[in-house]
Parts: C-alpha cells; sequence; structure tokens
C-alpha cells in the first residue's frame, strides 16, 4: 500500500484507517507519508493564506494532530531515527493550543499526554539507554495498557544488547496471558505477534529451545488465526532453522498446524487430498 495522488482526496478518517494499515504491515515510509498527508488535511486550511477547505472530521481536530504525529514517531523510531521521532512527541505532548475548551478535547490532549511520557520511556531505550528498562517496567504496571507495546520495546532492547531481563518479562507475561487475543484489535495484533516473535528470539540467544520453539509454535498458530501471512511465514521459517532442538510434541503439533493450513488452502482444489497423501479421485 503506497500513498499516492489520490490519497489528496482521501478524507482525514480514511487516513487514519489506512494509518492503521500501514502500520500492521510495518510500512515505516509509507506511515510516514500518510501521517504528513493526515496533517495536511486538517491543519493546512488554518495556515494563514490557505485556500484549503476545511475537511470533514469525525473526531475533532486535536485527535488528528495527535494521532499522526504519534504514528510518524513511531515510524522514525523503528527506523532508528531518534532524533525525528522525540521532535514528534514533542508536537502531541500538549495539544492544549488546538483545544476547544470542551471536555471532550480535553481527554483527548491528556491521553496523548499520557502515550507522550510513555514513549518517551520507548525512544530511551530503543536509543540505547538500557539503565531506563526498570523505571519503564514499573511504568507498565502502573499502566497495563502499555503492556503490549511497553513488551516489544522491552524484548527488542534486550536481543540487541543481549540482556537477562527474565524477572522483568515474566510477570508482563502473565498479564498478556490472561487477554483474549481474539477481541484484540488489529493494532495490539501486531503488538502481540511481534512479542511471541521476539521473545522466541530472547530464548534462542539463551539456548532455551523448548521455550523459544513454543513461543514460535504460539505466533504460527495465532497468524494462522487472523490470517496474518508475513507473521506466519517467519514463524515457519524460524522454526525450519530449529527444528532439530524441537521436542516430538512439538514436530507433531507444527506438523498438524501446517496440514489444517495446506486443508483449507486446497479445499476447493478437485482431484487432490492430503488423505495418506494420495491423490484423490476425481
Amino acid at each position: 500500500m503506497k500513498v499516492g495522488a489520490s490519497a489528496m482526496n482521501t478524507n482525514a478518517d480514511t487516513l487514519v484507517t489506512m494509518l492503521r494499515m500501514a502500520f500492521s504491515f510495518e510500512n515505516w515510509d509509507n506511515l510516514i507519508l500518510l501521517a504528513d498527508e493526515l496533517l495536511d488535511k486538517v491543519y493546512g486550511p488554518y495556515r494563514e493564506d490557505s485556500d484549503q477547505p476545511k475537511p470533514v472530521m469525525e473526531r475533532p481536530l486535536v485527535y488528528y494532530l495527535g494521532y499522526s504525529n504519534l504514528m510518524k514517531g513511531v515510524a522514525y523510531q523503528k527506523k532508528k531515527l531518534y532524533k525525528e521521532a522525540m521532535e514528534c512527541i514533542d508536537q502531541y505532548r500538549d495539544l492544549s493550543l488546538f483545544s476547544d475548551g470542551s471536555k471532550s478535547n480535553a481527554n483527548i490532549i491528556e491521553d496523548f499526554s499520557f502515550l507522550a511520557k510513555a514513549n518517551s520511556y520507548t525512544l530511551e531505550i530503543s536509543s540505547g539507554n538500557t539503565d531506563s528498562i526498570e523505571e519503564y517496567a514499573s511504568f507498565i504496571h502502573q499502566y497495563p495498557s502499555e503492556t503490549l507495546p511497553g513488551l516489544v520495546t522491552i524484548l527488542e532492547c534486550a536481543n540487541k544488547h543481549d540482556l537477562d531481563v527474565d524477572t522483568i518479562v515474566n510477570p508482563l507475561l502473565e498479564y498478556i496471558k490472561k487477554m483474549n487475543h481474539r477481541d484484540l484489535n488489529p493494532t495490539d495484533r501486531s503488538y502481540y505477534l511481534s512479542i511471541l516473535y521476539l521473545i522466541s528470539i530472547y530464548h534462542l540467544k539463551k539456548s532455551n529451545y523448548k521455550e523459544a520453539i513454543h513461543y514460535t509454535i504460539k505466533s504460527l498458530i495465532f497468524a494462522d488465526n487472523i490470517e496474518d501471512h508475513r507473521h506466519f511465514k517467519k514463524s515457519v521459517a524460524l522454526f525450519e532453522v530449529f527444528r532439530s532442538h524441537a521436542t516430538r510434541q512439538q514436530r507433531d503439533t507444527y506438523a498438524a498446524v501446517l496440514k489444517n493450513y495446506l486443508t483449507l488452502a486446497i479445499e476447493h482444489e478437485d482431484g487432490f487430498s492430503l488423505d495418506n497423501g494420495r491423490h484423490g479421485s476425481a
């Protein structure tokens, strides 16, 4: 999905949906382009001497200003452009200047102020300040809604710097286990799959193969359930590389998942059956 000339005529709320899609596909360059497009659409009409018409918006202006900068900052962080990411955080840290004074605006401003604080932690850790991990973990325990993105940040840092974060990660994983994963929104599903992949890598680096393959299979099953083919392929590749370390039960579970996947993929193809590895009769 790439932004093009047609995006110029796209309304603000459709652009929000497109931003979420770009995030789920981890298309960081496109995320930046779409965020800039949304910013221009909602804020452009308020610039001096602008002849842009005011867009139709389902939410208050402060929401779009905050969300576009939030997503743009995430993209810069993923591209390891930390200075640019912090500049984006500064843009939604305090949006009170754009408030209409209503309670709904105040709530949105408060939400983005909170996200600015959480993402500042993320940025510090991502840029190499590992001393902030324990403080960030305490912050997550205080605000459990940050558990999914927080675990992604902590695991990415641990894998990059070969840190042992068992005492930090394990309690957070217990919280995630209690979630109803099927009810997660698309963004949180993406975070959850990233966590399963990252925790697999974390255990592989520690030679905890059984645990690593356990999470790889969980990632495979969840990716299959929500039809996330990119994460499905990553999980297959990871399992195959470390297949020799899998237990018999893990190999059987893996084979069953792949057989089910293939069965559904070819169910409408006449003349072919997986039963006993033989061709079916026409």
